[in-house]
């Protein structure tokens, strides 16, 4: 079925992608601002290729932590990373 408004399937909204990936809208904007995902910004707002970021999701991804004065157990950030990961892996 096409879209009415003839946009791309693939560009997603920062709300449909959240959908898609099982996290809010602001982790998902955290995760762009980051650069954890890759992302087109517009105005005050993103627009994300799904195929991108399943792309980027589903790279491997080492967890620091155990040396020095790190913590040893990640952060909310690579936490939300792992869990949409884990999303686009089982969407597979």
């Amino acid at each position: 079925m096409t879209d009415p408004l003839g946009r791309d399937p693939d560009v997603l909204t920062t709300k449909e992608l959240a959908a898609k990936l099982g996290l809010s809208a602001q982790t998902v904007r955290r995760m762009a601002s980051a650069g954890q995902i890759p992302a087109l910004r517009t105005g005050k707002d993103y627009r994300y290729s799904w195929n991108a970021v399943l792309d980027v999701l589903r790279q491997p991804h080492p967890i620091a932590g155990g040396s020095g004065n790190e913590e040893s157990r990640p952060g909310a950030g690579r936490l939300a990373t792992q869990q949409a990961r884990d999303r686009a892996a089982r969407e597979l």
